[in-house]
C-alpha cells in the first residue's frame, strides 16, 4: 500500500488463494494452499515484483478500505494535543505517509471503525448500562438509577442521580430547578436532559 500497488484475487476457495497485481503484465502474483494436515496455508509461490509502469499507479488504492485504514489510525486517533482526530486528518496522513487519497466519506467510516475497535459498538456500550447502573449504586450511596427498554428490548431512556447530589439539593441548594436539553449526535441519536440546581451564590 505504501508504494501504491494494488492487488486483486485471481482465484479464492476453500483450499487455494490466488492473487495477481491489477495490471494485467505485471509479473507480481502470490499463491497459497492450504495445508491438507490443517488449518494452515502455505505460500505455494510469490513473486515480489512488480514490472507494471509507474503511469499506470492508481493513487486511490482499492486495498485501502475503511477497515484497514482504521487499524492503521486506532492506535494515535487520539493526538498528542488531546484532540481526537479528523476525517480530514486521516485524509492527510494517508496522503503523507502513504501517498493514497481517500475521499472524506472513507476517512470518516475509517475514524468510526477506529473508534469502535477502541471504545466498542454503539450496541456494546448500550448492554453495558445495567452493569453500570449497578456499579453506580454500589460505589455512590444513595444512588438512584433506571433502565428503561420496550419490549423488544429497545432502548428507551436511562435515568441517574447521584446520592452526592441529591444530599446536596435537600441541605445546601436554594429551591430552584433548571432543566435543559440537547440533541445528541451519532449514529444512535437520542436526547439528554439535565437538570440542576441553584446554590447560594445563584450560580447553577
Amino acid at each position: 500500500m505504501h508504494q501504491n500497488f494494488e492487488w486483486k484475487v485471481k482465484r479464492s476457495n476453500k483450499t487455494t488463494l490466488h492473487l495477481v497485481c491489477i495490471i494485467g503484465n505485471c509479473t507480481w502474483k502470490l499463491r497459497v494452499v492450504r495445508r491438507k494436515e490443517g488449518t494452515y496455508f502455505q505460500v505455494r509461490s510469490f513473486v515480489n515484483e512488480h514490472t507494471c509502469p509507474l503511469e499506470e499507479i492508481h493513487r486511490r488504492h482499492r486495498q485501502a478500505s475503511a477497515v484497514t485504514i482504521g487499524e492503521v489510525v486506532a492506535p494515535r486517533f487520539q493526538q498528542t494535543d488531546g484532540r481526537l482526530m479528523r476525517p480530514k486528518d486521516i485524509m492527510a496522513d494517508m496522503k503523507t505517509m502513504y501517498g493514497i487519497q481517500i475521499m472524506y466519506s472513507k476517512a470518516h467510516d475509517a475514524l468510526q471503525y477506529a473508534l469502535s475497535l477502541t471504545y466498542g459498538t454503539h450496541e456494546e456500550s448500550f448492554q453495558l448500562l445495567p452493569s453500570f447502573a449497578y456499579v453506580l449504586e454500589q460505589q455512590n450511596p444513595s444512588t438512584i438509577t433506571d433502565l428503561q427498554c420496550a419490549d423488544n428490548g429497545k432502548f428507551l431512556y436511562f435515568f441517574m442521580s447521584l446520592g452526592s447530589s441529591i444530599r446536596c439539593f435537600r441541605r445546601c441548594m436554594r429551591p430552584v430547578i433548571a432543566v435543559d436539553g440537547t440533541h445528541l449526535k451519532g449514529r444512535s441519536g437520542g436526547t439528554m436532559f439535565v437538570a440542576t440546581a441553584q446554590d447560594g451564590n445563584e450560580d447553577f
